[in-house]
């Protein structure tokens, strides 16, 4: 895109729609197996989800964000809307219920770097489609709307009509997994402009003529299937494949020593949408995003890796 056309990114104005939850990070000598016992290397919480951990991401790339989702009436979600306020992310459309516990996230981490999650969302702490609609004129006045599958599949629906009835761009991150992949499949992809998955979540989209396709042409065959017109798998140390006007293009990873890689993806997401938002070339997008990335893995934590500028 021309120069002419770009935006700087503290111009743009996002919403970032999902579930806000308390982190809990245990560091241990390697990821356990079952019936396995280790004494870990430390227990904390510290707020975080995708949601979150992207809301952050972008605020400290300089733009306006707007949280929308859900937390409880007790000191978690105290402590997560302390966060948000702190990173300059404005949380009027986090709704707080009473009596409810904020949902608890549980992210083993080893030695390695290597992570694993653990994660459930109440039914009474979950986004429903009315907290979406309650959220509807800041997504009217957004320029993009950043979402996960972290909410239920009726609220994922809502939440991509909303911003797309608005022609607010619409961007996607399908993690984690839905346990019923066909209701990931018949999500209303026609009105996503962007979508964010990893391997994994990008071969969970795919029916089964394509799920075994090799990973550098998931993002093709996603386009195929889903017709979105932008789609970047993420494929970690190997990098990412970036589809874009009936073409792939590969992108290698930096190399990094990775510390822990819980904030990757989040950190990419927000970055790649926030360059793509701007008028950035897609390549620029990209390598933005996987330095965003890499920085991230360097850091522990969620929210607390994301990089600052």
């Amino acid at each position: 895109m021309a120069d002419s056309l770009r935006r700087s990114i503290g111009e743009l104005k996002f919403v970032v729609a999902g579930s806000y939850v308390m982190d809990c990070f245990v560091r241990t000598p390697q990821l356990p197996v079952w019936g396995s016992e280790y004494e870990v290397r430390s227990v904390r919480t510290s707020p975080g989800g995708k949601a979150l951990n992207q809301a952050v991401a972008l605020a400290r790339l300089g733009a306006q964000v707007t949280a929308v989702g859900v937390v409880g009436d007790d000191g978690c979600g105290r402590d997560i809307l302390a966060v948000l306020q702190r990173e300059g992310v404005d949380a009027g459309g986090v709704e707080r219920r009473e009596s409810v516990s904020t949902a608890v996230c549980v992210c083993l981490v080893s030695d390695a770097g290597e992570s694993a999650i653990l994660w459930r969302i109440d039914d009474d702490v979950a986004v429903t489609p009315g907290t979406v609609r309650q959220g509807a004129a800041a997504i009217a006045q957004a320029d993009a709307v950043l979402l996960t599958f972290e909410m239920p599949p009726e609220s994922i629906r809502q939440a991509i009509m909303t911003a797309s009835d608005q022609r607010t761009s619409v961007i996607v991150q399908p993690a984690p997994v839905l346990c019923d992949r066909a209701t990931g499949r018949a999500m209303p992809w026609d009105r996503v402009d962007l979508l964010v998955p990893n391997e994994a979540e990008a071969r969970a989209l795919l029916d089964g003529r394509d799920s075994e396709i090799p990973a550098d042409r998931l993002a093709g065959a996603l386009a195929r299937q889903l017709s979105v017109p932008k789609i970047a798998v993420t494929l970690g140390a190997s990098g990412c494949v970036f589809h874009a006007e009936g073409r792939d293009h590969a992108y290698p990873a930096p190399e990094i020593v990775a510390v822990d890689t819980t904030g990757a993806g989040d950190a990419f997401v927000a970055t790649f949408a926030a360059h793509l938002t701007s008028g950035a070339t897609d390549e620029d997008a990209v390598n933005a995003a996987q330095s965003a990335a890499a920085r991230a893995v360097q850091r522990s934590g969620g929210h607390e890796s994301m990089p600052s500028y």
